[in-house]
């Protein structure tokens, strides 16, 4: 609920379980008052109090969109020059806002949101105006009571006659109660995605972020934040938030020496540049914000949740997937390609998908990337015929595309140099011997989108592996400084224009594995490939760090090889099905390497997973161990109305006379009667809810490196 009192001028959003308050005080400034669980009240730990005027902290204030001019020391969210027509060498860099008005409506749309919102909101959009300058900031706040999540953004309209150059805007400004210093996030590199991190704010600024044209590898935008001792993974009060852009972002945590914690997010200020021209509105990306009082665990299923029910472009269960990418590599051809499909069919797979390879003349990463047509050199009679024959088996079909861009030897980049981002006259560097397109040119997005649209509208393809597989360098672009932000919006663009003509389409996000994961990204896509590196193991770690924000439904999981392809580590098929059946499960194997039996298991495995696998993609995720506590992950998925469960364990490491008790479950009904089937659907239990709470799963001690085990809970009474 959004309530606004007249007399106190002040705006309360209530959600489930939390309380956001801000207040329009006698100089007409919107201030921040508090943020929180209930029942913290207003008057609460979590308000603010002013400082004093008179001492040199007088910049203090909780501005909810602190802005370049009156406030320098400290960090700012807004920064503008307006023209000065008496000094043009020297612009006006002042922004003072004030309430001007609000409006309150009812389950309205983002304009830059390509899916439905499913769920209950209400959005407050409150003006403010510059008093001297032709601009007005729209603060806008869409309230999802049941998550106690706002998902915030700002509009900035030009109302004079001369463009106006923006120096700086984040999405907005988060105000945690004094003392929120501890934040985690997430870290990583190429292989070795999503690496969790928790530490304590020094005084002073932090900063995360990317500079590139994808979310990116070294870091992910998104925070949880607590006061220190304060939070568990299930108690105390949690704050996170998350931005939905794909392009050069950045998160700024700011403590002060007076305890007050700030964090902005938005744009990468880093080679920014924002002309408004005049009469012009820009709608920033948003910035998802909330709170939990269950702690690190209660926040993410609070964004889990929020994720599937009103930022995916729609709720269906994910199909078992099967990619031929480390069975063939690039020696693909019509005879192989079925071969593969016809046991993928055979063990359970829904969906194939044929990887790098199948277009122009790309035989290997040196060509053909950017010449988007069925190579006759592949397949000479076309895609069309393995598609049926998929197709008659059963399974839909998927094709692999990196349109983002292209190789130096390729027909498209022999007829337009100049379509990829670089300097004129200075040297193009081609990591992975390709170059990137420059999505700032119009054209280039017209020609690609007609490229993947005569191949759909040619070939009854069910599913794109949507991916992009370097960095930015030499940014030079048409657009100028505006590529990071044209990049994104046409990649954007080109998928909701494909989705709109196509609605039956499903869409992947892989960038070089898991480099362009947010909340821009997924409300076009259907599932997000998180890594590269497929070593069980490894996966441990980058699953956890995924999961501090991002649900299951969306982790896409691969079983390989028994030796790995990308660490040569030797495991199990049983540990590397465990791990890849806590996410939408996927095989890479090389089918035909197997034999009747390994292909017998593999179907005894996609049958478990296809009997638990709403409880998974829908149910609610609880953490029980950790990497960090006990060198196992140990994960418990819950359907909301507690019906089922299922349990999932898997050991990294185990040192010899450790002893590693068994850990209690969570979010069961206490007084319902489960009963515990292994992956042979045999029952090994049954024990009431309280039990599991309270004692785990009977003789679950301990294990080796490699451990793992999945079980299946229902309730029988």
């Amino acid at each position: 609920m959004i309530h606004y009192n007249s007399d106190t001028r002040t705006f309360n959003l209530t959600g489930q379980n939390s309380h956001y308050a801000m207040m329009v005080d006698g100089d007409g400034r919107l201030l921040h008052l508090a943020w929180g669980p209930t029942p913290n009240p207003v008057t609460g730990h979590n308000r603010f109090t002013p400082p004093g005027q008179s001492s040199f902290e007088f910049q203090g204030q909780r501005h909810e969109l602190p802005a370049y001019g009156p406030i320098s020391v400290h960090e700012v969210a807004l920064k503008v020059s307006f023209p000065n027509p008496s000094a043009p060498d020297h612009p006006i860099r002042d922004v003072r806002l004030v309430y001007t008005g609000h409006e309150i409506e009812e389950n309205a749309q983002l304009p830059s949101s390509s899916s439905s919102l499913r769920t209950p909101h209400s959005t407050l959009r409150i003006s403010l105006t510059d008093s001297l300058q032709p601009l007005i900031v729209t603060l806008c706040y869409r309230l999802f009571p049941a998550y106690d999540i706002i998902e915030r953004w700002c509009e900035l309209t030009n109302t004079g006659p001369d463009p106006l150059a923006i120096e700086k805007l984040d999405f907005a400004a988060l105000h945690l109660p004094p003392g929120s210093t501890e934040v985690a996030t997430v870290h990583g590199a190429w292989a070795a995605e999503f690496t969790a991190q928790r530490h304590v704010l020094p005084v002073g600024s932090f900063s995360v972020g990317h500079r590139s044209v994808q979310t990116g590898h070294a870091f992910n935008p998104f925070f949880l934040a607590n006061r220190p001792g304060h939070a568990t993974e299930e108690s105390g009060p949690v704050y996170f938030g998350a931005l939905a852009f794909s392009g050069a972002w950045q998160l700024t945590f700011e403590h002060q020496h007076s305890g007050d914690v700030r964090v902005f997010g938005g744009y990468n200020p880093f080679d920014f540049a924002l002309t408004l021209p005049s009469g012009k509105t820009h709608t920033t990306p948003a910035f998802v914000c909330g709170v939990s009082g269950e702690g690190w665990g209660g926040a993410s299923r609070r964004l889990h949740a929020f994720i599937r029910d009103a930022v995916l472009p729609n709720a269906a269960p994910r199909p078992v997937l099967y990619n031929s990418w480390e069975a063939t590599y690039f020696a693909l051809s019509h005879e192989g390609q079925a071969a593969l499909a016809r046991k993928a069919a055979a063990i359970g797979v829904e969906l194939f998908v044929v990887d790098d390879g199948w277009f122009g003349g790309r035989r290997s990463p040196l060509s053909g990337l950017g010449d988007w047509t069925v190579s006759p050199e592949v397949f000479p009679r076309g895609l069309q015929p393995l598609i049926e024959e998929v197709h008659a088996l059963g399974m839909q079909f998927g094709l692999w595309f990196e349109p983002e861009m292209v190789n130096p030897d390729s027909d498209l980049y022999r007829q337009h140099p100049d379509w990829v981002l670089h300097f004129p006259g200075r040297p193009r560097t081609e990591a992975r011997m390709q170059l990137v397109l420059d999505y700032g040119r119009p054209e280039v997005i017209d020609h690609i989108f007609n490229a993947l649209d005569a191949i759909l509208a040619a070939h009854d393809i069910d599913f794109i592996k949507w991916d992009m597989n370097r960095n930015v360098t030499e940014p030079g672009s048409v657009a100028g400084k505006a590529i990071w932000r044209a990049h994104a919006a046409g990649v954007y663009g080109l998928m909701d224009r494909l989705r709109q003509k196509y609605p039956n389409l499903a869409l992947q996000s892989c960038s070089g594995g898991g480099g362009r994961v947010d909340l821009g990204i997924l409300r076009r896509v259907d599932q997000v490939w998180t890594s590269d590196n497929t070593d069980a193991l490894d996966r441990l770690g980058i699953q956890e760090g995924f999961s501090l924000a991002y649900p299951a439904r969306i982790m896409e999981a691969w079983v390989t090889h028994e030796k790995n392809h990308q660490t040569g580590r030797v495991l199990d098929l049983s540990t590397r099905f465990d791990v890849a059946m806590r996410g939408v499960l996927g095989i890479g194997s090389d089918l035909n390497a197997l034999s009747e039996a390994e292909l017998a298991d593999f179907a005894g495995y996609i049958a478990f997973y296809k009997r638990f696998r709403h409880v998974v993609q829908t149910g609610d995720l609880y953490r029980l161990e950790t990497l960090a506590e006990q060198g196992a992950s140990t994960w418990l998925f819950v359907l909301p109305d507690q019906s089922e469960a299922v349990y999932s364990v898997a050991v990294h490491d185990h040192l010899i006379g450790r002893h590693r008790a068994p850990a209690a479950l969570r979010g069961l009904n206490p007084t319902a009667v489960y009963t515990v089937l292994d992956r042979h659907d045999r029952a090994i239990a049954h024990l009431s809810g309280a039990d599991l709470m309270a004692q785990g799963i009977p003789g679950d001690t301990f294990g080796p490196a490699g451990y793992s085990r999945t079980l299946h809970l229902k309730i029988i009474k």
